[in-house]
C-alpha cells in the first residue's frame, strides 16, 4: 500500500474593527451590540442623546441697541442645537405681504361666506412657517428627497399644531410724520389709539408678516427631523417681529390708471418701512407647543446573539424598543419607526407610525408616549 500524503489547512479567523463590520454588515452589527444590552453608539435602550442648546447667537436683536441702526442682519430669531455628533443651525427670517381682503369691504355677501368658511375650517385660524432644510454632505446640487420631505412635514406640523395665530402675524402698521422742522417721529396704533389718521389707515388696509426658516444640519448621524423640529420651535420662541410704518404722505397718495378708455380705477402707492430699533415678541400658543422624538422597533435574531452558557436558558424579548434612532446601522437596519410630537402632560399634536420591520404593539407604543412625555419634559427646560 501506498502512503497518501494529507495536507493540512489552517484556517484563521476574520476579526474586523466595530466600525469596518458597521459598513460592511450593518445588521449583524447592530444584533451583536444588542445582544450585549447596548447598541452601536453605546447608548442604553431607551436613552436619549444629550441636547445643549444656544440660542440668540445669529439674531439681530441680540445686538446692543446702540448697534441696532446699522445692523444689516435680517435674522429675527436663531438657534443652534447640538444632539450628540450633530449640528442644527436654524435662522428665522420674515417679510410683509398685504392681504387680499381688505378689513372692511363692500362684498357682504362674499365676507358672510368667508366668515362660514372659517368657522367650520379650524386650521385657517393659524399660519405656518416655510422651511428650507439643507444636511450638509460635503457637496453641492438639488435638495435631496430627504430634504424636502422633512421641510414639508416641518411646515404642516406647524400648522395644524396651531402654535402660530395667524392674529399674531398682523402688521399693526404705524405712520412716520415730519414736523416743521424736519423732525420724524413714528406713530403706532396701540400707542396712540386716539389718531384719528391710524385708525382710517388700518380700515383700508391689511399687513401680515410671513416667516421663512432656513435649517441647515451638520454631522448628520440619523433621522434629522426630530432635531429640525425642536431647533425650530427654540427658534420661534425667541423671535422678535420688526414694527412696520409708512411716511404719511403715502396715506393720501393714489394714481389714476385707465383701463382702455372704459373706466379709472385709483391704486394707492406706498412702501412700507421696518423700524430699525422696535420690534414686538412673536405670540405663540404655549400651551400647544411640543417636542419632537423618535423611537424604532426590531426583532431580535436569535442566530447573532452572543450568549454565554448560563444565559441560554434565560428568556430574551422578541422586538426591543430603541429610543432617539442614532448611527447608520441603526437607521438602515430599524424599519418601524414612531415618531412623536407632544408637550410634557401627554398632549399630542402629531404621531407618525411606519411598519415593515417588527411588529408595532400597543405595548411600545404605550411605553413611547411615556418616553415622549419625559422628553418634552426636559427639553422645555433647556431655556
Amino acid at each position: 500500500m501506498t502512503e497518501v500524503d494529507t495536507e493540512t489547512l489552517e484556517v484563521h479567523p476574520i476579526t474586523f474593527p466595530p466600525q469596518v463590520l458597521a459598513r460592511i454588515s450593518p445588521e449583524l452589527s447592530l444584533q451583536r451590540h444588542l445582544s450585549l444590552g447596548i447598541r452601536p453608539c453605546l447608548r442604553k435602550f431607551e436613552e436619549f442623546r444629550d441636547v445643549h442648546i444656544n440660542q440668540e447667537t445669529l439674531s439681530r436683536y441680540n445686538l446692543p441697541d446702540e448697534l441696532l441702526p446699522t445692523a444689516n442682519s435680517g435674522i429675527l430669531g436663531s438657534n443652534v442645537l447640538k444632539c450628540g455628533k450633530t449640528f442644527v443651525i436654524t435662522s428665522i427670517t420674515g417679510g410683509i405681504v398685504e392681504e387680499t381682503l381688505p378689513v372692511e369691504t363692500d362684498n357682504l355677501g362674499e365676507e358672510e361666506l368667508l366668515d362660514m368658511s372659517e368657522k367650520r375650517d379650524e386650521i385657517s385660524k393659524y399660519a405656518s412657517v416655510f422651511p428650507i432644510v439643507e444636511v450638509e454632505r460635503g457637496r453641492v446640487g438639488a435638495p435631496t428627497d430627504e430634504e424636502m420631505t422633512v421641510s414639508q412635514k416641518l411646515h404642516d406640523c406647524v400648522l395644524h399644531s396651531g402654535i402660530i395665530p395667524k392674529s399674531a402675524l398682523n402688521v399693526k402698521c404705524g405712520v412716520r410724520t415730519t414736523d416743521t422742522e424736519g423732525n420724524k417721529t413714528v406713530f403706532y396704533p396701540d400707542e396712540q389709539e386716539d389718531d384719528v389718521t391710524l385708525k382710517q389707515l388700518q380700515q383700508q388696509k391689511k399687513w401680515a408678516y410671513v416667516l421663512y426658516a432656513k435649517i441647515v444640519v451638520f454631522s448628520r448621524t440619523g433621522p434629522v427631523f426630530d432635531l429640525c423640529w425642536n431647533s425650530l420651535i427654540f427658534a420661534l420662541r425667541n423671535t422678535r417681529l420688526p414694527r412696520a410704518f409708512i411716511d404719511e404722505r403715502a396715506t393720501d397718495l393714489t394714481m389714476t390708471v385707465r383701463t382702455r378708455g372704459r373706466s379709472a380705477t385709483i391704486k394707492e402707492t406706498y412702501d412700507i418701512l421696518c423700524d430699525p430699533k422696535k420690534s414686538v415678541q412673536l405670540k405663540l400658543v404655549e400651551p400647544k407647543i411640543g417636542y419632537a422624538s423618535s423611537y424604532g422597533l426590531i426583532d431580535l435574531d436569535p442566530e447573532a446573539q452572543i450568549n454565554d452558557d448560563e444565559d441560554e436558558d434565560m428568556d430574551q424579548p422578541s422586538s426591543i424598543l430603541l429610543a432617539d434612532i442614532d448611527t447608520e446601522a441603526e437607521e438602515t437596519c430599524i424599519h418601524s419607526t414612531i415618531s412623536i410630537i407632544g408637550d410634557s402632560k401627554g398632549n399630542l399634536s402629531n404621531v407618525t407610525l411606519v411598519g415593515g420591520g417588527a411588529k408595532i404593539t400597543p405595548e411600545a407604543i404605550k411605553r413611547s408616549l411615556l418616553l415622549s412625555k419625559q422628553r418634552s419634559s426636559d427639553l422645555s427646560t433647556r431655556l
